[in-house]
């Protein structure tokens, strides 16, 4: 692999700590890919090497380029997995230290957004306020002190929230399960608290490997140091493109690597190798008003970067000009694929989608539900789950009566209301089947539904997925479910899939809890459709295109109102701007609006910040 004079000195270096500070374009992945490589040339075990991704999705494409790399097997880089994957790993091991068993079921979101709102409801909150308590939950948690945090709430905010909070962390103990923020809080408490445990893996782990290490939060950055027993501590990323504050990452942590590795030596990528000088100049020029920043000077060699802002009277305008514009250039052989259209929140889509529908353009959204939380392959896992999990209420509720048995919310109700002491929603039914208090038409349902849970519990996951298949005729239900042969060919398709997917474990546990690791990070999805991507700036991070439109840019859209009366959150608001800037190669259009919403828009002061760049850049 050839390496940049500066990739290399990051990547031969030994001894210290070391902060790679990979500007956008750098070949940071690269970097970090050949580090390891090269530390498998130096003997050491591709075992004994924890590298750390942000996504599996990242995990995959770095293990597919070791593999090439070295002629290695998959198998031989087991350590090469996201935070949560990791932590998994460990605790799967020693979970009885911590007063759970094996097998662990990992709450999903679906899992956990149903439980909060029954959780609110039963202490008499509005199941509205759901979500936001489960935010503030997850934020509690990665913050790595839940009650720090939470007394720093208002006082009706966490009053609510953390009454909730405690009822949760109850139920997820009595069922031996996990949520995602969990994974990662146990394996902290497993670390800190028992000493053997660290001492294994401080000694397993010879190197360690952070990829994005801009985007760490508190409880990761100490289960890093936890593991941590020497010096050979490797991470990689760029604090300018540190843009997830709402999820708790702490840049703090990148910015102040100096300060807690005062013999850490320090890499600087600065050269783009995908954009045009002009469009790095440009950014360059952006993240200059931010004061919390490392110092990097980014260039590109390449050169004639076309770079253009308008201004329009309305959303209305706005949209149709970057339909036509698009057309143009596809007419000119920019393919729609090499195009995006990005904007700060998810509710300006509507009008750019009218805009291309209306000009016959193809387009795909960036960031779309995950394959996971579609209907019908919830439908399906959650009968999975409940043969693998009988304690698990919420997803046999759900399967109980998809499709139609009978079954109904009245029926439900009494079924649950039989429970006694911990018995789940399964076991209160199994009982009334057996002792034979329900109508027939429920008695023969829910015998039907034991039948086939008892059946697949022990099946391969796809044959279990065949068998739920043609045992409850769900593909007839799913059609009379759609509303159109289109939507039912499209979640057929997805039931394909998931059987494919399925198909690659070998027992029903394994497949759980890889769905269940994977939590669809939907910033992580590229659309894989035809046609121009539509997407929010923070699902856009880690792609690249030919062209992009940064659309909306004015005050209270971008920057987002809610960053107005914080400066480090309006520095997050400019990072996220660089971020934007940067995915375009060669050709970048910024817009903005008079009026929008029939109310009158004040341009973004990161409009102006442009404006001023180029004029100094003689763009």
């Amino acid at each position: 692999m050839k390496l940049s004079q500066q990739q290399a000195a990051a990547v031969e270096h030994l001894g210290s700590p070391a902060l790679v500070v990979a500007g956008a374009g750098s070949g940071k992945t690269r970097t970090l890919t050949a580090r390891f490589a090269r530390l498998m040339e130096r003997n050491v075990d591709s075992r004994r090497i924890l590298a750390i991704t942000f996504t599996n999705k990242a995990a995959g494409e770095m293990k597919t380029r070791l593999m090439q790399m070295t002629g290695c097997l998959d198998t031989d880089f087991p350590w090469v997995r996201t935070y949560h994957s990791a932590c998994y790993t460990i605790l799967k091991k020693h979970c009885t230290k911590l007063g759970y068993r094996m097998p662990l079921e990992i709450f999903s979101s679906y899992h956990q957004q149903k439980t909060i709102k029954e959780i609110a409801l039963a202490q008499n909150i509005d199941k509205k306020h759901a979500p936001a308590i489960l935010s503030e939950i997850s934020r509690a948690k990665n913050s790595g002190n839940v009650n720090k945090y939470l007394d720093a709430l208002p006082l009706i905010t966490r009053s609510r929230t953390e009454g909730i909070y405690r009822e949760y962390e109850r139920i997820l103990k009595e069922k031996n399960a996990l949520d995602f923020d969990n994974i990662l809080c146990l394996t902290r408490d497993l670390l800190r608290d028992h000493p053997e445990v660290q001492a294994e893996y401080r000694e397993k782990f010879q190197h360690i490997l952070v990829d994005e290490y801009q985007d760490t939060n508190n409880l990761q950055e100490e289960i890093t140091r936890l593991l941590l027993g020497h010096e050979n501590l490797f991470c990689v990323g760029d604090d300018w493109q540190a843009v997830y504050g709402f999820r708790g990452s702490n840049v703090s942590h990148f910015l102040s690597f100096p300060e807690k590795y005062p013999n850490a030596r320090i890499f600087r990528l600065e050269q783009n190798y995908r954009s045009a000088d002009e469009i790095v100049q440009l950014a360059n020029g952006v993240i200059g008003f931010n004061e919390s920043r490392m110092d990097k000077h980014c260039f590109s060699e390449k050169k004639g970067a076309v770079i253009e802002t308008r201004t329009f009277f309305n959303e209305f305008e706005e949209a149709e000009w970057v339909a036509r514009k698009i057309r143009t250039e596809f007419r000119t052989g920019v393919d729609y694929e090499d195009m995006v259209v990005m904007y700060r929140t998810k509710a300006l889509s509507l009008w750019f989608e009218k805009a291309l529908r209306q000009l016959q353009i193809p387009y795909q959204m960036v960031g779309s539900k995950g394959f996971f939380e579609r209907k019908e392959i919830l439908d399906l896992n959650c009968y999975l789950l409940a043969a693998a999990f009988p304690s698990d209420d919420v997803a046999f509720e759900r399967i109980v009566n998809t499709p139609k048995r009978g079954i109904g919310p009245s029926m439900i109700t009494k079924i649950a209301q039989a429970r006694v002491g911990l018995m789940s929603f399964q076991q209160s039914a199994r009982i009334m089947v057996k002792e034979r208090v329900l109508t027939k038409k429920v008695h023969e349902g829910l015998t039907a539904i034991f039948e086939l849970l008892d059946a697949i519990k022990e099946m391969p996951p796809a044959l279990a997925i065949q068998e739920i298949l043609d045992r409850t005729g769900y593909l007839g239900y799913l059609e009379g479910y759609c509303k159109t042969p289109d939507e039912y060919n499209t979640r057929k398709d997805q039931v394909d899939e998931l059987l494919h997917t399925a198909s690659l474990k070998e027992t029903l546990h394994d497949y759980l809890e890889d769905v269940n690791l994977i939590r669809e990070d939907k910033d992580d999805d590229d659309g894989g459709g035809k046609g121009v991507h539509l997407s929010t700036v923070h699902a856009s991070k880690g792609l690249e295109y030919q062209m992009a439109f940064i659309v909306g840019l004015e005050e209270q859209l971008f920057p987002h109102w809610r960053s107005m009366e914080s400066d480090h959150e309006l520095e997050e608001e400019r990072r996220l701007m660089y971020v934007a800037v940067t995915r375009a190669e060669s050709h970048l259009y910024v817009t903005s609006a008079s009026s929008r919403r029939k109310k009158r828009a004040k341009k973004s002061r990161f409009f102006y910040e442009l404006d001023e760049a180029m004029d100094e850049l003689g763009i």
